[in-house]
């Protein structure tokens, strides 16, 4: 009876213990849940409003609203989907300079992102926005924000509805242009530089996103054409238009350009005589130093700057007229005088004998056949097995300076025939010899074999021949060329 007693007390206090804390944890419930009705008392109906109504229902933003019906993003703003609209109140839109059309469709896009960031979660961070470039959130101190150039008011944070959220800033934000997009805008004294630029412009159909409507008379496919435009210098050295990158730009005018290639014409002759192509080709070796990566005011630029290219530029050759010129992925430094480093354009020109561009043969009886060893430059060599005197491998050459090169090759310690180096003149047309006729058999493997010099008096695309000029003692008919690389060397950096 006493054991019975006993449980029973226990089971009273558990049972007492037990209502005490239900007691608590619902008064607990009560209070949190006054706490969640005071927090969010005020914000709208959800299943009602959406994020242009939550603006329009504020007059002081009513210079915002205006601004997107006018340009277009009404329906983006209806939609079902998250979105954070920084909206900068009317007092914004005071003393504006005059944007046409298409800029105030990027200004405005550069208001919204692509989610639901609220006031908590506020740090130091770049977003994306709905037109490709990034706002810079950033922490002020005291509690603060702001966001690019403009204050966010976090007395109006948080106003949230079905669709996104918003907060009040004190200015519009302005979107800066990327490089390429500043160079594009440069006035006509700086012609030169962008149309090198847009000259690099490959406009194709897209055929991914073309729509195949039907058939001409000839059987032809008709599309509803969609286009794109695909650039060397963007796609292939340094995309200048990415907003998620960094780089340094140094500018040239275009006096600053036609006093450095005059500079340096002895090289490559009267720039106004050349055609369009070999132009160019000039004026990427001008423009070599024109871009690093990274983001350098003038004031912690490296002394060497490395550029885009793999260009070496020493920072006490470069003079400016403006510097620090912030763009969306970058800094520009505008120049007063272009230095053309020798360093750019005095250099060997290696020709790979194992590659079939710009490569022909004499005799297409006869296969090219490409072998391996460690030691040639590619890994790999050619053969050749020709046969005859006369036959021959021939190559075009580009950019080719207006000065002398030594002409060195190499090859194996194999094949029977004695070969020899021609170059065509410029004006007759016919392949002038170089150095005497080698064989490699009675050379050393993989040694440079020195065919002498050669003076070009004109800048451009040469033709070299590498040719079968007489056969090996007691081996008629099995003549074979054997060759690694052919190299042409400025004598000013030769070294034997």
């Amino acid at each position: 009876m006493a054991g019975m007693r006993q449980l029973f007390k226990y089971k009273s206090r558990s049972l007492i213990v037990s209502i005490v804390i239900i007691t608590i944890a619902l008064t607990t419930a009560c209070n949190l849940n006054d706490k969640w009705e005071d927090y969010y008392g005020n914000t709208p109906e959800l299943a009602n409003v959406n994020v242009l109504n939550l603006i329009k229902e504020n007059d002081n933003f009513s210079s915002f609203y205006n601004a997107l019906i006018e340009y277009g993003f009404d329906g983006m703003l209806t939609k079902k989907q998250y979105l954070t609209v920084f909206v900068p109140t009317n007092s914004a839109f005071e003393g504006l300079p005059a944007y046409t059309e298409d800029e105030w469709k990027k200004i405005i896009g550069y208001h919204i992102i692509y989610t639901n960031l609220y006031s908590r979660d506020f740090k130091d961070s770049d977003l994306l926005t709905t037109i490709g470039k990034f706002l810079k959130l950033r922490n002020s101190g005291s509690n603060g924000f702001t966001i690019s150039e403009a204050n966010i008011n976090m007395g109006y944070v948080d106003k949230y509805c079905q669709n996104g959220v918003i907060h009040e800033i004190d200015k519009l934000l302005i979107p800066k242009p990327n490089v390429y997009e500043y160079i594009l805008q440069l006035d006509t004294s700086y012609s030169i530089f962008k149309d090198f630029l847009v000259s690099m412009d490959v406009r194709s159909i897209d055929f991914e996103k073309s729509v195949r409507i039907g058939v001409n008379d000839n059987g032809d496919a008709i599309y509803d054409t969609v286009w794109k435009t695909e650039n060397y210098y963007l796609d292939n050295i340094a995309a200048l238009n990415d907003e998620t990158d960094e780089f340094t730009g140094f500018i040239p005018q275009d006096q600053d350009v036609t006093d450095a290639l005059n500079s340096i014409s002895g090289y490559f002759g009267d720039v106004s005589e050349m055609d369009e192509q070999t132009y160019n080709q000039v004026l990427f070796i001008a423009f070599n130093g024109c871009f690093t990566d990274n983001k350098y005011t003038v004031d912690i630029l490296p002394d060497t700057i490395t550029s885009v290219t793999g260009k070496k530029v020493d920072k006490s050759t470069l003079n400016f007229r403006q510097t620090d010129l912030e763009v969306s992925n970058g800094i520009m430094h505008i120049l007063d005088g272009l230095t053309i480093p020798k360093s750019f354009f005095l250099l060997p020109i290696w020709i790979e004998c194992d590659l079939k561009e710009n490569r022909r043969v004499s005799n297409t009886t006869y296969i090219v056949e490409q072998l391996s060893d460690t030691r040639a430059s590619n890994g790999t060599y050619v053969k050749y097995g020709c046969k005859f005197v006369g036959d021959y491998l021939e190559f075009d050459v580009p950019m080719v300076l207006q000065t002398t090169y030594w002409i060195t090759w190499t090859a194996p310690h194999q094949g029977y025939a004695f070969c020899q180096v021609f170059l065509k003149d410029d004006v007759t047309g016919e392949f002038i010899e170089i150095g005497p006729p080698v064989s490699n058999w009675d050379e050393v493997a993989w040694k440079p074999r020195v065919s002498g010099t050669y003076s070009f008096e004109k800048f451009g695309t040469k033709t070299i021949r590498f040719a079968v000029v007489k056969e090996y003692k007691g081996a008629a008919g099995y003549n074979s060329i054997y060759v690694d690389y052919i190299k042409l060397t400025p004598d000013e950096i030769y070294v034997p």
